[in-house]
């Protein structure tokens, strides 16, 4: 049965929920929950008993659900005769029928939410009958059924005008006969036929005014078969096809709305055979194909829309086999492309093979290939404008033979040999203008003997010689003979010899055409007398022992003038130093422009230990005198003025100042005398004027002026007195004129004027006060 499932619980009266009444506004002789009540089913009736008694219900019980509504029926030993109604809490009405001995019969009708009906059922004993018919929202029918003895044989739907929408037949429930469906101003709009609910038979489709727009037959399979019609909405032809069994057989052909013919063909089972044609609106023609078995097959030609040809393809079982063409718009050649018509390659296609040519817009070779079997074979070339730019030679797809590159200008850039895919044999490049930038020979990409380069000019850049053996392990090929670079001008930059890979014998480097530097090598390292030159003045002289400096070692001065000093002659010594592989050994002297020593230091594995003396340049007088150990000062260190008169005598100790210290005037007269301890002042320090009378006498702590100080005139006569704190003036201080007399008295707190003070002048009298 068909009718509505959410109405069929409601017929039985029964909820899930707990029992609860609602009060009923129809009389009836009793009201049970739903809960209290058992349904026991009979040979398909439904048998009614009350929980609490176990007594069938009779006569009129009303059936509460919890919270869902309540339902109205009438009873006879147990069984539903009579009226059968079915309300919601608010008493709307859902359903209402008739009983008759538990089976529904007659007129039964279903209600919405809001009391509109939704729906008519007819029933002959329990079992659907006659018509059903189901409303909309607006109480308009939407659709009609028709049942015969339970089976649906009709189905009426309709639009919300009233007006029939589409018409349904069955037979045993499935679908057969003629269905149809109409649009909304009841023109006809598909005619379709079931049998035993498989589509079979005549098919139309048709537009809202009556014209068909598609017509076919389908077997008794439902598949398309014999002559099937498709037309645009004004009845012009769209489609006209036939069909075996639901694939296209035999001839097809498609419409532009303009009613010119688009496509032309055949197929067999599906596949497309023979030639297609495509056309364009207007009648030209655009493509015309070949197939064989669904798959492109022999000659292919594409047109543009003004008929011009623009492509020649050939296939062969739906690869491309042989000549293919392409042309550019005005009908010139674009590309030829050849492909092996006997022979598939490891991917499942026929392989390139034999020349492939490109052109440009202008007529002009792009470039051409040679192919065999899918492996470059033969000659490669490259156009720009018409021009050569590249030109290659392959052998079974390896390079073989000359590479060949050109400027625009159609000059030679490059020449590049090649032997099984290897660069081995004469390499050449070129400037624009045809000259010469290098050249040399390769074997499998590297470098071997002569190789040159040159500049723009022509004049030579570079110079060099590979060896012709390469040791195992290596890449490229060693240097191995006579070495030269060159400048710009046409100047020697730098010459000399390899010997496998390693720097050997004399080289030189030039500047300004002077020899700059001149080195000795063995084995790729410096071994032997090295100069330095600037202009051609000597700069530096010494000598290397296996990449270190060993021996005597001469710095110059290479200037030609000084301008405090004036001309200086070539040969003048700066320096002259002691080395021991690599690290500065035994002395080191420095000298004067007049060749004079002025220094003399000793050095110990490159570091600064041992005796050390200054002179003066003047006349070779000792200046400074004393020890260095690790870099550092240590022991007794003095100096003299330039007529030989001690100047200073200083103790160190690791480069500090640590012991007795004394500075003397030039007369010889002592200045001063103090006591170091690492490098800051400790214990008495004593100065002096160069008359030999006191100047000062300070107490020094720590490198800071701790306890009595004393001050003294130049006529010997004490000028001040105090004491210090940690080097700030702290408690009582007197100051004294030259003749003795006191000039001011007052303390100190923390280096600052505290308390009271008192000034005075020279002959004794209190000339101010002062208070801080």
């Amino acid at each position: 049965m068909q009718f509505n499932r959410a109405y069929s619980a409601l017929l039985a009266g029964v909820g899930l929920g707990v029992a609860s009444f609602i009060v009923s506004p129809v009389a009836a002789s009793q009201n049970l929950s739903s809960l209290m009540v058992e349904i026991r089913q009979q040979e398909g009736i439904a048998t009614y008993y009350n929980l609490a008694t176990g007594m069938a219900l009779n006569g009129q019980v009303t059936l509460v659900r919890d919270n869902q509504g309540y339902t109205l029926g009438e009873f006879a030993q147990g069984v539903p005769n009579g009226r059968w109604q079915v309300f919601l809490p608010n008493n709307q009405k859902l359903l209402d029928g008739e009983y008759v001995s538990g089976l529904q019969s007659g007129r039964w009708q279903l209600f919405g939410s809001s009391g509109e009906l939704s729906e008519e059922q007819f029933y002959l004993k329990g079992v659907p009958s006659g018509e059903w018919v189901q409303y909309d929202d607006m109480g308009n029918r939407y659709q009609k059924t028709v049942y015969e003895a339970g089976v649906k044989t009709e189905v009426l739907r309709y639009f919300a005008s009233g007006k029939l929408q589409a018409k349904e037949t069955y037979v045993d429930n499935l679908r057969h006969g003629i269905w149809e469906t109409y649009h909304g101003n009841g023109v006809l709009a598909q005619r379709q036929q079931y049998a035993n609910n498989q589509l079979s038979g005549p098919y139309l489709a048709q537009n809202s005014e009556g014209l068909v727009i598609e017509r076919g037959t389908l077997d008794a399979n439902g598949k398309r078969q014999g002559r099937w019609q498709t037309f645009y909405d004004d009845g012009t032809p769209e489609r006209d096809e036939y069909y075996a069994a639901g694939r296209l057989h035999g001839e097809s052909l498609t419409y532009y709305p303009n009613g010119q013919l688009s496509l032309k063909g055949q197929y067999s089972e599906g596949l497309r055979q023979g030639t297609l044609a495509h056309y364009s609106d207007t009648g030209v023609k655009l493509e015309e194909e070949n197939y064989l078995d669904g798959k492109h097959d022999g000659p292919q030609r594409y047109c543009n829309r003004t008929g011009i040809l623009v492509s020649e393809l050939n296939y062969k079982a739906g690869l491309q086999a042989g000549v293919q063409k392409t042309y550019f718009d005005d009908g010139k050649p674009k590309k030829v492309i050849r492909y092996h018509e006997q022979t598939l390659a490891d991917n499942g296609q026929y392989p390139l093979h034999g020349m492939q040519q490109v052109f440009d817009t202008a007529g002009n070779l792009v470039k051409t290939e040679d192919y065999d079997l899918g492996l470059k074979d033969g000659n490669f070339e490259r156009y720009r404008n018409g021009r050569l730019q590249r030109q290659e030679q392959w052998r079974q797809g390896a390079r073989h033979g000359d590479f060949l590159a050109y400027y625009d200008n159609g000059n030679l850039r490059s020449l590049d040999q090649y032997q099984d895919n290897r660069q081995t044999g004469e390499a050449e490049r070129y400037f624009d203008d045809g000259t010469l930038k290098e050249r040399g020979t390769r074997i499998e990409g590297q470098w071997v003997g002569k190789y040159e380069a040159f500049y723009e000019t022509g004049k030579p850049r570079e110079l060099l010689h590979y060896g012709k053996d390469k040791p195992a392990g290596r890449s490229r090929y060693p240097l191995d003979g006579e070495f030269s670079r060159w400048y710009a001008n046409g100047d020697l930059n730098e010459a000399g010899e390899y010997k496998n890979g390693e720097k050997q014998g004399t080289w030189r480097q030039y500047r300004q055409g002077l020899v700059s530097r001149e080195m000795t090598f063995e084995a790729g390292k410096l071994n032997g007398p090295y100069r330095e030159f600037d202009n051609g003045r000597r700069r530096v002289t010494g000598s290397y022992q296996a990449d270190r400096k060993v021996g005597k070692w001469t710095e110059y001065r290479y200037q030609e003038k000084d301008p405090s000093f004036g001309p200086i002659p070539e040969g003048n010594i700066y320096r002259v130093s002691h080395y021991h592989e690599d690290k500065l050994e035994g002395e080191r002297a420095y000298y004067s422009f007049k060749q004079v020593r002025y220094r003399s230091e000793q050095y110990q594995a490159g570091e600064l230990s041992g005796h050390f003396s200054e002179y003066y340049p003047s006349n070779g007088q000792l200046k400074r005198e004393g020890k260095m150990l690790k870099g550092s000062q240590e022991g007794l260190w003095q100096s003299w003025f330039e007529d030989g008169v001690l100047a200073e005598s200083a103790e160190y100790q690791s480069g500090k100042r640590h012991g007795e210290y004394a500075k003397y005037y030039p007369n010889g007269q002592l200045q001063e005398r103090a006591h170091y301890r690492k490098d800051r002042l400790s214990g008495e320090q004593l100065s002096y004027f160069q008359t030999g009378k006191p100047k000062a006498k300070e107490l020094w702590l720590d490198g800071q002026r701790e306890g009595e100080a004393s001050y003294f005139h130049a006529n010997g006569k004490q000028a001040e007195q105090g004491a210090f704190l940690r080097s700030r003036r702290e408690g009582l201080w007197r100051a004294y004129w030259p003749n003795g007399e006191l000039r001011s008295e007052g303390s100190y707190i923390a280096d600052r004027e505290a308390g009271d003070w008192a000034f005075y002048d020279q002959f004794g009298k209190l000339i101010k006060t002062e208070h801080h």
